[in-house]
């Protein structure tokens, strides 16, 4: 069985994308996924109304209570899982993995990961240079404006070493696939 964890930040982009990919990654492939959300990540997708469904598709949710509770951390750095993808990530979450800050579930997972030698999947919510459209909780369109210092911050993100920037949500897929077919 194909172990992914999935991780999730304070960000409400590609919410909805994320769980029908879980959930066909679930239905279609043999695929055991745990998804891990940092308390503003819950947040984010409880304020969404997506709290339910993410809930609905996947059985193994976990909440941070601190940046090793629960412990991902280790199994992570020592390969326990096949894949490590955080999706989406937020812009505060991209900033403080460039700036090495482990203080919260996921970036302490992401320095533990590399630092076992392990690659690290990430999806940031702001690397586009033209404003990008996202949607508020009620569904209407939101136009955000990336700053300066969120792109300053990806091409960091792209030096780091063990870390591999996905640019679009559509590739994920694909490289999960493709993970899958590595390790058979």
């Amino acid at each position: 069985m194909f172990k992914l964890l999935w991780g999730i930040t304070g960000t409400g982009f590609v919410l909805d994308e994320s769980i029908a990919l879980m959930e066909d990654l679930q239905l279609n492939y043999e695929v055991d996924l745990t998804v891990i959300l940092t308390k503003e990540g819950a947040a984010v997708v409880k304020w969404y109304k997506k709290w339910l469904k993410l809930k609905e598709v996947v059985k193994k949710v976990s909440i941070e209570k601190t940046p090793n509770i629960p412990f991902y951390a280790g199994p992570l750095q020592i390969g326990k899982f096949d894949v490590f993808i955080v999706c989406p990530v937020s812009a505060n979450s991209v900033a403080k993995i460039v700036y090495g800050i482990a203080d919260t579930l996921i970036t302490n997972c992401v320095a533990q990961a590399i630092k076992g030698g392990q690659k690290v999947y990430i999806f940031p919510s702001d690397q586009d240079t033209e404003p990008i459209v996202t949607t508020r909780p009620d569904g209407n369109p939101l136009v955000l404006k990336i700053r300066d210092i969120e792109l300053e911050n990806i091409k960091k993100l792209h030096q780091l070493e063990g870390i591999y920037v996905i640019s679009k949500f559509s590739e994920i897929k694909d490289l999960i696939l493709s993970k899958m077919k590595e390790k058979e």
